[in-house]
């Protein structure tokens, strides 16, 4: 590894700290400034807990698919669906 001396006075390429400072930038957005669609998009972060043997047939449901997907987007796709014939249901009943 090659060292080299610190340089001495002002950098060639040196930016203008000044324009740089003036120039600014955004200012972060708080929770209560989402869209509404911002505001749908945001994740929870869940503790599942499953037996084991429920998982391991998820695994093999997942595994013998033709195209793989990722365990998570397994478990998301069947609470969707499972939400949709519920609200079917709801539609239905009443």
């Amino acid at each position: 590894m090659a060292i080299t001396k610190r340089p001495t006075g002002q950098v060639s390429n040196a930016v203008d700290v000044e324009a740089l400072i003036n120039k600014g930038g955004s200012v972060g957005r708080s929770a209560e400034s989402l869209t509404p669609q911002e505001e749908q998009e945001k994740t929870a972060l869940v503790n599942l807990r499953l037996p084991t043997s429920l998982l391991a047939e998820i695994d093999e449901v997942i595994k013998s698919k033709r195209v793989k997907i990722p365990r998570h987007t397994w478990l998301l796709e069947a609470i969707a669906e499972r939400l949709t014939n519920e609200k079917e249901e709801l539609v239905r009943r009443g």
